[in-house]
């Protein structure tokens, strides 16, 4: 939907739908399930937080920051890698808090196979990492995402691995997402 203007006798904004299936997980099934990796084009920091109104317009606000999803997935040495994945069911220690340890790791496609390329360090969203008021039981959501600058990676495809290890339950469960290094 187009934003609606504030001028006076302005016309209706125009409408367009989009019909397609979704297969919507069981996030509470006690397994460890994540969201789809969301590649971004940048991740900004909101203002201030939404009205209900601008969230429906901007379902890709979430909390202070608001993600535009990359149209594409081809990057240039220039810019960076975005992602953003969201943590379910994470089990808690007895403070309410998580152990969940966050792998990046990158495949080089060559020739029919992949070979790994690189890796980040990996993250850890614990008591020691999160906000001292952070509770799973009051409904706080885990989240993940890295910005990785594409400088040192060979024009190329490549394969993002997300491994998320929760550490209390001994569960782990892999992400993936495809890109590809450009010249430009």
């Amino acid at each position: 939907k187009e934003p609606t203007s504030d001028k006076k006798n302005a016309p209706a904004p125009k409408l367009g739908v989009v019909k397609q299936a979704v297969t919507v997980p069981d996030l509470w099934n006690g397994e460890l399930p994540t969201s789809t990796v969301i590649v971004a084009e940048k991740i900004d920091q909101l203002q201030a937080p939404l009205t209900s109104k601008q969230q429906v317009e901007r379902p890709y606000a979430l909390g202070g920051m608001e993600i535009v999803p990359a149209l594409d997935t081809k990057f240039t040495k220039k810019g960076e890698l975005s992602t953003f994945l969201l943590i379910y069911n994470a089990k808690s220690d007895t403070a309410a808090k998580p152990n969940v340890t966050i792998e990046y790791n990158f495949y080089a496609k060559q020739a029919g196979a992949e070979k790994f390329f690189n890796k980040t360090q990996p993250q850890a969203l614990n008591a020691q990492t999160l906000p001292p008021g952070f509770d799973l039981a009051a409904g706080h959501q885990l989240q993940s995402g890295q910005a990785i600058p594409l400088a040192s990676f060979p024009e190329g495809e490549y394969r993002l691995e997300i491994k998320i290890t929760d550490k209390i339950s001994g569960k782990t469960v892999t992400q993936n997402a495809n890109f590809a290094v450009v010249a430009g």
